[in-house]
């Protein structure tokens, strides 16, 4: 069994779209059952860290990026989902896609990792079937979404054993400053 990454760096969308996100998800459950991500947090994942000594060896470099990264509002618009690894999520606009995979392509590449692609999300639902997939876009089929908010941070979670979830907020790490 692969093991969980200790530490996470994501993007959150507003508190309030973070609720609505955790709305659509018990939504989803209570239609397909449980499904993996569905206690999860609504965010958009940057990177993550193996544990503690990675982090440490990294996170004054993430710091340091951070300060030259302006801010930008992003759009998350349209329901989409990828065929593998069968998730369920809401997709950024064009700009907010670019934008998005450009300052997580520059941070892997600025802390000296290679990225192939990157396709920033945020995920509704993973480890779906095909099936739970039709089921999923039936549902939000006639909910529109148009999450807008301004991405000025990212935020490092510890994943939490007991929640077994990124529950544990240990930095907010503000863009531009």
């Amino acid at each position: 069994m692969k093991q969980i990454p200790l530490f996470s760096l994501v993007i959150f969308p507003s508190p309030e779209q973070i609720e609505l996100v955790k709305s659509y998800k018990q939504l989803l459950k209570s239609h397909i059952g449980w499904f993996g991500s569905v206690n999860s947090k609504a965010h958009i994942t940057v990177i993550q860290f193996d544990n503690e000594m990675l982090l440490t060896l990294y996170i004054d470099q993430v710091r340091e990026f951070c300060k030259t990264i302006v801010p930008q509002n992003v759009t998350l618009n349209t329901w989409n989902h990828f065929v593998n690894p069968h998730t369920f999520f809401i997709g950024p606009d064009k700009p907010s896609q670019l934008y998005l995979d450009k300052l997580i392509i520059d941070l892997h590449e600025h802390l000296g990792f290679k990225v192939s692609n990157t396709n920033s999300h945020m995920s509704i639902a993973r480890k779906l079937d095909p099936e739970k997939i039709r089921i999923a876009y039936e549902l939000f089929s006639n909910t529109e979404i148009n999450f807008e908010f301004n991405c000025d941070a990212f935020y490092l979670r510890k994943f939490n054993d007991q929640t077994k979830q990124y529950s544990d907020i240990i930095e907010k790490i503000s863009f531009g400053k």
